[in-house]
């Protein structure tokens, strides 16, 4: 067994080659899992040539310990190319809500340990507040974007991606519902 390296775009794989049986076709197989570029649409390049036949020996071509080779394909057919438009569109903007909820959460730890004056932690919470019900209502637009998107039900892949996102972004919510809570108890306290 021996390690060999498949760069894709700015990414590196490393893939175990296990036994001298295994093929181009095993390696696209490993790749496909990795990369999330499916087999078929795959081309592998190693010394500057691209390996053709699947059933190719990775040995026989030349690949041992450190070899490097790179992974040519797109990810998503044209149309899963559409349909992964406004998924990704909805993702970014989950990331920009979490980095919010994450400066929410460290204020709100931070007047957890008393580093807010006793008279400014009601209207810090307040604020605080506001701020979390402005992410839920961010957070249920976007569930109502992805649930507007149509992907027929042949685009198992995309219909899984979209699962993927709908459950990411419930788990924001549920963060977000959890620094409420702590909010209330500091106002309560």
């Amino acid at each position: 067994p021996f390690t060999i390296q498949v760069s894709y775009n700015t990414d590196k794989y490393r893939v175990e080659i296990s036994d001298a049986s295994f093929t181009l076709q095993n390696l696209k197989h490993a790749l496909e899992s990795t990369s999330g570029v499916p087999a078929q649409s795959q081309k592998i390049l190693f010394k500057g040539q691209t390996l053709k036949d699947d059933a190719q020996n990775l040995i026989a071509v030349g690949m041992k310990e450190g070899s490097k080779a790179m992974l040519l394909g797109r990810k998503y057919s044209q149309e899963q190319e559409v349909l992964s438009k406004p998924l990704d569109e909805v993702i970014k903007a989950i990331d920009e809500i979490e980095t919010r909820i994450k400066g929410i959460c460290e204020e709100v730890e931070g007047i957890e340990k008393g580093f807010l004056q006793c008279e400014l932690v009601p209207e810090a919470c307040r604020g605080i507040h506001k701020r979390c019900d402005i992410c839920t209502e961010h957070l249920m637009q976007k569930l109502e974007a992805l649930d507007a998107v149509e992907i027929p039900v042949s685009e198992v892949l995309m219909r899984s991606r979209r699962k993927t996102i709908v459950l990411r972004v419930q788990a924001v919510m549920k963060k977000v519902s959890d620094i409420s809570s702590r909010i209330d108890k500091l106002l309560h306290d």
